[in-house]
């Protein structure tokens, strides 16, 4: 079936039209989000470029071939620096080497004229772009669970497609100023800029949500896990645990006399010793472990291993919390531990509790460890 140039950048005209409108919109109402910013001149760059496309039929031969291709490279600049800001970089100076690259060799007579030699260079551009897309949405592969792999799919087709037509379009057969693959890449840059848009507004919004996710499962203040995090965790620890046949630890932190720096120091400063604790904790516990505040100044951590390693590690932070001194303020910490094979993560918050209230009573700043046996659970003392 043969396919009428004139009416395919008639339509593509038409869906670049409304597909701006839409990315305009898209960007002002999520706050001119940048990734949204950059598709959206994209395609305003590649509108452009198709209108001056058109003009070939008239007989004009700069506009189309200088200016237009020149905006292509741009718009491909654009969705470069879209995949690079949501990777988290800086847009930098990359995007603007295509369109510096065919400015420049425009201004050959020979390449000018030369349709074989624009289709290879513009064919060797867009291969060019598109694996550096390609390389940016990997870099952000991390917080895309569901549009990750159809993103792939759609760069890697379009990469396919210039392959192809580098290979196969010599535009030696072509006719006039249009080369006999023309149709075919009218159409595939059409559903090419459809795919690539609607793929980075999946992509935008599955981002807001997964950050919408994370912040509730965060505390404000410190921006460690809270509750809500640690009970989630708790199931998954709980099914390794059984798998690996290690104990579960359970890890109760209550920071001592805490109302105390608060009305001495105010507020602003037992929110310092907080943010200090967190830091301390953070520090020794390994990366696996699931360190949450409760509420106030209570914190729990949870992980697999042994009771001597929980023992060493809460050692060591109970020291380092005892002469950190953030901004010359001393506090200190109670720990309650236990551990068990064949409890619940309920059962061993509850046990890590009595501990901890075990510490606070037998005089603070001190470690306590409830040892489970099949039907029983003893205290011992640890440290004072």
């Amino acid at each position: 079936m043969a396919l009428d140039v004139y009416t395919l950048f008639i339509c593509e005209l038409y869906v670049l039209g409304f597909l701006s409108i839409i990315m305009i919109f898209a960007w002002s109402g999520a706050q001119y989000d940048r990734v949204l910013g950059f598709t959206a001149m994209a395609i305003v760059a590649t509108m452009a470029s198709v209108w001056l496309g058109s003009l070939r039929g008239h007989g004009h031969l700069f506009l189309p071939v200088a200016v237009g291709n020149t905006l292509v490279m741009l718009a491909y600049g654009m969705w470069l620096n879209a995949f690079r800001v949501f990777a988290g970089l800086r847009p930098g100076f990359s995007w603007l080497f295509g369109a510096l690259l065919w400015a420049l060799l425009c201004c050959f007579p020979s390449f000018y004229h030369s349709m074989p030699k624009r289709i290879m260079v513009s064919c060797l551009l867009c291969i060019s772009y598109t694996v550096a897309l390609i390389m940016m949405l990997t870099r952000s592969r991390a917080c895309l669970q569901i549009t990750f792999w159809p993103a792939q799919l759609l760069l890697c087709f379009h990469l396919f497609f210039h392959l192809s037509r580098m290979c196969f379009d010599s535009g030696a057969h072509g006719h006039g100023t249009d080369s006999p693959f023309s149709s075919y890449v009218i159409l595939e840059s059409t559903l090419f800029v459809i795919g690539l848009t609607f793929t980075i507004l999946a992509m935008v919004n599955e981002r807001t949500q997964i950050r919408y996710k994370q912040a509730s499962l965060r505390d404000p203040l410190t921006s460690v896990w809270n509750r809500r995090a640690l009970f989630a965790q708790a199931g998954l620890a709980e099914k390794k645990s059984a798998q690996k046949q290690q104990p579960l630890v359970a890890l109760v932190f209550d920071l001592d006399h805490f109302k105390s720096i608060n009305d001495r120091y105010g507020h602003n400063q037992g929110d310092r010793v907080l943010l200090d604790f967190c830091r301390v904790a953070e520090n020794v516990l390994p990366a696996e472990c699931t360190f949450s505040r409760l509420g106030g100044e209570e914190f729990a951590a949870l992980f697999i291993g042994d009771v001597a390693k929980a023992q060493s590690l809460c050692e060591e932070i109970r020291l380092l919390a005892m002469v950190s001194r953030p901004d010359n303020i001393e506090y200190t910490v109670s720990i309650g531990i236990a551990a068990g094979r064949t409890h619940s993560f309920s059962s061993l918050m509850m046990m890590a509790d009595k501990a901890l209230y075990a510490a606070k009573a037998n005089g603070r700043n001190r470690i306590e460890l409830m040892t489970s046996a099949p039907q029983t659970a003893t205290l011992e003392s640890l440290s004072v």
